[in-house]
Order: structure tokens, then sequence, then C-alpha cells
């Protein structure tokens, strides 16, 4: 093994102990340092492949401080840590370590972590060299076609969206004859959909005259340095230069990426991409526009000696109409909404749907955590396989292990015959760990090996056999906090930790409510037979101001009953505030009288039997008659079947009701 490997480890006994079992199995290791300033000398003399590094050093400098400059440095580097801080933990993630390591662990640990992050290390640089090869190739092909500059910009924006996430991208030009500057580009109005924008676009959106919008323009593009301004620094630069601050007011933007592509005495042009979020950018950003400067040079520069090289050649000017639904893209059908936290979970999911790697969706309840795995599957290389789903919250600790995993015939009291686990049911395709929090931390340890050896042993087994599965976990809880608690596993978090998709709240996303509560009326109007007459504007200004706890499957129900308990051939309004669980006039048409304290509690028990006899009904017409098994009307209502049979009896549904 060519590999040299530094370990930063202030703990005599545990260095050593590493050195030994690196060293038997075949590695050279080429120093111990007990602090960074230590380890800085030591790199700076070996350049080593790999550091593996403790969290808490002698001296002021952390080991998260000296994961940066590793980072920078192109060197991998695995945490070696007993400590579960999870303030510790979010620093320590934020510099994206290619593992972890918990004291005390075992030689075996340390060799199978080891051999993942050497080779996640590898074909990481390799993806990285092979994505970018593409992208070269892309770009060179947009700049040698025909066809205007602008027509060119927006191929290579749609490209270029994935790693360099702009709702707005500016390119700006200046000749020494033009004393102003030419301004335009393409503002992200949906999944793969933008906005053409020039000057006299810009001029109607932000609503100033040709004199105002002459006069806020700088003279001329001197001394320009490629930089990213995020937050604060963006705020600087918004109070220093009107053009930004009224591009940042007009299209919500926070923060900001320039580079230019070229600047000499007789023109300039610098390309400048906004983002609504306020820490969109950073230094790789920069790293990779500069890396495809020639190509983008030739592609903004195309006809600079036209007048009018900016003019429309072909180039859809679409109209400011945002699309409520990501339907231009193959494997988002059901992604509703175009709010910018919204696609950039999109642009995240096309990112990391083609590579192999694991994947963790994190998010609220009820936010479609389950929908994106699904999409991930579906753009992955693995579409054509098994996606096999498992809820670890819905499954008792001693059934768990089995279900995942497998027994062979006779393994346990009641095992009458071999049982095929999800994992081997996913093998070749892609396995979805929905509430990974819940997983019981025996059965962690498991998983854990499942991910490092790809190989799974059923309950009773001989012997264990390879397999290949894709997983994708998701979670409500918070892990990190999980871990400094003891109930996760640390190890076990960041090997599936590699991909974090963190899915924004309904609260977080309010321009999409409007979107989605059409997209579910209309399909519960069509479930019910009835003709969607659209939503009254009083009810979506509730809609609107309602804070969602239960995020998008709570909007879905409302939607849901709201249906239900409307006159047909009406626009739906709300028939109960959306802060109480009673549904006054439940059944009782547009003009039943609102609930009042004065009603007796026989009234409201007949209001609430009501509204459930007629949602349960809407739910089996959902499932088509069937109580019983997957899509049944039991596992939709979260119910065991017996339970909704004894509700249905109870409230007097029969078939003849459907």
């Amino acid at each position: 093994m060519t590999e040299q490997i530094l370990i930063v480890e202030d703990e005599f006994i545990v260095a050593n102990d590493l050195k030994l079992i690196l060293e038997k199995a075949g590695y050279k290791v080429c120093g111990i340092a007990a602090s960074v300033v230590e380890a800085r000398e030591l790199i700076q003399q070996h350049k080593p492949g790999f550091v593996l590094l403790d969290i808490h050093l002698k001296g002021k400098t952390t080991g998260i401080q000296l994961a940066y400059e590793l980072r920078e440095q192109h060197i991998a580097f695995i945490y070696i840590s007993a400590n579960s801080n999870q303030q510790v933990l979010e620093a320590a993630r934020a510099t994206e370590p290619y593992g972890f390591l918990v004291k005390p662990f075992r030689a075996r640990d340390v060799l199978i972590s080891l051999d993942i992050a050497r080779y996640r290390h590898k074909h990481s640089l390799e993806a990285g060299l092979r994505q970018e090869a593409i992208l070269h190739e892309k770009l060179q092909t947009i700049a040698t076609q025909s066809g205007g500059v602008m027509e060119k910009l927006l191929q290579a924006i749609r490209i270029l969206q994935p790693y360099l996430p702009a709702d707005l991208m500016l390119v700006s030009k200046t000749d020494v004859q033009d004393d102003r500057v030419q301004l335009s580009g393409y503002l992200r109005i949906g999944f793969d959909e933008y906005q053409w924008l020039g000057s006299d676009e810009l001029i109607t959106i932000t609503g100033l005259s040709q004199s105002e919008w002459a006069g806020i323009q700088p003279n001329a593009n001197k001394h320009f340095v490629p930089a990213w301004r995020n937050e604060e620094a963006f705020n600087t630069v918004c109070c220093e230069d009107p053009v930004t601050n009224l591009l940042a007011e007009t299209f919500g933007q926070h923060s900001l990426l320039q580079f230019p592509l070229e600047v000499d005495e007789i023109h300039s042009s610098i390309i400048t991409m906004y983002s609504r979020k306020p820490d969109a950018w950073h230094a790789g950003h920069l790293a990779l526009l500069q890396r495809m400067k020639a190509e983008l040079a030739t592609i903004i520069d195309d006809g600079k000696a036209s007048p009018n090289r900016y003019a429309a050649n072909g180039i859809p000017k679409t109209n400011p109409v945002t699309p409520a639904v990501a339907k231009n893209k193959a494997g988002f059908e059901g992604i509703v909404g175009n709010s910018h936290q919204l696609l950039r979970v999109l642009d995240q999911v096309s990112q990391v749907a083609p590579l192999d790697t694991s994947v963790l969706i994190l998010g609220e309840s009820g936010t479609g955590k389950e929908r994106i795995a699904h999409c991930i599957h579906l753009q992955s290389s693995r579409s054509a396989m098994p996606f096999v789903k498992i809820n670890c919250a819905a499954l008792p600790p001693t059934l768990i292990e089995s279900e995942l995993f497998g027994h062979e015939k006779g393994a346990f009291t009641g095992a009458l015959d071999r049982r095929i686990g999800k994992f081997e049911q996913a093998n070749g395709g892609t396995i979805f760990l929905d509430e990974i929090g819940e997983m019981p931390l025996e059965l962690q340890v498991k998983l854990l090996r499942v991910l490092q050896e790809k190989e799974i042993e059923r309950i009773g087994g001989q012997a264990p056999f390879k397999i290949n599965v894709r997983i994708v976990a998701a979670t409500n809880r918070n892990l990190e906090q999980e871990v400094a608690e003891g109930r996760f596993r640390l190890d076990l978090y960041y090997r599936l930790n590699v991909f974090p998709v963190i899915l924004p709240a309904l609260r977080e996303r309010r321009e999409d409510i409007k979107y989605l509560a059409h997209h579910f009326a209309l399909l519960a109007s069509r479930r019910n037979n009835r003709h969607f007459q659209g939503i009254t504007p009083a009810m979506m200004t509730e809609l609107e101001a309602w804070h969602w706890p239960g995020n998008i499957r709570e909007l879905e129900n409302v939607m849901e009953q709201t249906v239900i308990l409307n006159a047909e051939g009406r626009p739906l309004a709300l028939k109960r505030p959306l802060n109480t669980g009673i549904l006054p006039g439940a059944g009782q048409g547009l003009n039943a009288a609102p609930f009042t304290q004065a009603q007796s509690l026989t009234d409201i028990k007949k209001i609430q039997d009501e509204t459930e006899r007629e949602y349960i009904i809407s739910m089996l017409r959902k499932a088509n008659g069937r109580i019983r098994g997957e899509g049944g009307a039991a596992q939709l209502l979260n119910l065991k079947p017996t339970t909704l049979e004894s509700r249905m009896l109870k409230l007097g549904i029969r078939k003849e009701n459907l």
C-alpha cells in the first residue's frame, strides 16, 4: 500500500495502537502528531495520502480547523473521537470527512473504515474529473454550434445548474466606446425553466424609467476580481452598488458569485450569479468557474462584433408564469411547487441520483421524504430494479432483524419457512429505510456492517453473502442530537450521511401552498366523482397563513375533507377552522350554522361521527373498497384492519355506501 498515513492523536496509547494496526495491515505510518502545529509540519514534510484525525488536540487549534486545511489540499481524513457533543458533531460534519471512528474501536473497524475512505476518495476524485470532462465537452459543443449568444447561454445554465445553484444569472458587458453596461441573462422560474431578461425586461420589471435605469448603472467594470458574497458581505455590496440592491429587492436575492470572463483595455465581460439562499456560495464554485472560463468566455463573447448581439435569435421569451408541477423533468412526477427551497432539493436529487452513494433525507413528518427517495431511485441506473420500502418505526424490535435480513427455516420458534428479507428483495435496486432514527442500537451495528462490507446473513444462516443494494434512509429526528444522547451510533450516522438532502417544511415554502392546494383538491375531486370549481380566495388566504405543523400530509388531508364537506358545483370553502379538529356543519351543506359553545355534547358527537363516516368512506373509495393489505384503507388511515372494521360497523358503513 503506497499511501502514507498520518495519525493526529494526543493520547499516546490510542495513537500507538492505531500505528500497530495499520503497519500490521501493510500501511506506512509517516508519523504521529499530538497537535495541529506538529501535524502541519509532518504534512508539509511527508505529503500523506490519509490522515486519522482526533478532534480535541493539545493546543488552541482543534482537529476540525485542521480538517479544513486538509480538504483544501485534497487529503482524505477520518475523524477518531469519543466526543459526541452535538455542537462538535455539527462542526465536524461541515468539514465533509470520509469517515468517523468511535473510541474504543476494533482493528477490523479501523481497516474497513480506511478501505471505505480510500474507495470514496479515489472515486470521488475520479467522478469529479469525469463530471468536469463531461461539462467541458458539453460547453464546447454549445460554444461551437450555431445560434444566438443568449440561446447558448441558456443551454449552458441548464448544464451547470446542479453545480452552480443560481436563481438569477446575469452577464454584464462594457466597451470603451460605451459608458453604460449592457446587462442581460436569465431568471429561474421553475425546474429547468428560465425567463430571459434583457434591458427592456429589467426596466419593465423593476419599474424604472430609461433615464433612471441609465443613472444607476456604473460607468465600467474596472478593478474587478472573482469573489462570492454571502449574507453580510452581500448586504455590504447592496449598500455600495445600486444595481445589485435593485436586483436583490426585485427578485429576492441574498447572495452572489461574480466572475470575470474577459477584462482588457477594450471591453469586459462579467458573469454574476445570484441566489435566494443567503449562504449559497463557496470557494469551490469559484474554482469550477475558473476551470470552465475558456468555454464560457467563448459562449458569452460569440458574435460580439454584432451591434445587437443580445437580440433574441430563436430564444423563447417566456412569460413570468410559474408552473405548479415539475413536469418537464422525468422522474419528478407528482412533485408540486417552484419555490427556491424545493428547486434546490430537486437540483440535489438530479446530482446524486445517477451516483451509487448512500443518501440521507432529513425533514419533518409529512414533507415528502418517501416521494423524494422514489425520485432518487427512478433517476438512477437501478430504476428497472426493485424499490423496497420499510418503516423502521412500524416494526417491533423483535421482528425488524428478520424483516430486514430474513431467516432460515427453524431459526427460531415459529420460523416454519425460509423468509427473504427486505435487503435481499432489493438486491440490484434501492432500499428505503424510513424513520431510521427509530432503529434499535443493537440493529444499528448490523446495518453498519451491511454498509461497510456489502453483505448480509439471514438469521440462522450458515454464512453471509454479498448483496448489491443502494441505501436511501430518512428520518424526522435530529440525528446529531440522537447521537449526542446515545441513541444513535456516530459511525453509522457518518456512514449514512454521505449526501444529506434536507426537505423544507411547508411553512418555509409558502409560495407553493396554492399549487399544492389546487393539486390535492383536484385529485380528491376526481376520487369522489366531483367537478373541481376552484378554491375561494378566503380559503386560500387561510391556507397560506396557517403554519402547517403536519406539512404536506396535513394539507392533503385538509383538501380531502374540504372536498367531501362542500356542496357540488361551487368553489371550495373551509368548513372548519384550521386550528381545531372539530368540523362544524359537516355533511350539512354550505348553509350549516357555525359551532357555538351552546351546542350540546350530543350534537358535537353527531358532527364528529358524521365527519368520520364521510372520511372513512372517501378512503375506502380511494382504496377501491379494499380494507387490508398494501394500499388498503386501513393503511391509508394508519389503523389496524380490525379497528377499521369495528368503526365501519359502528358508523353503519357498508359496501353499498361506496
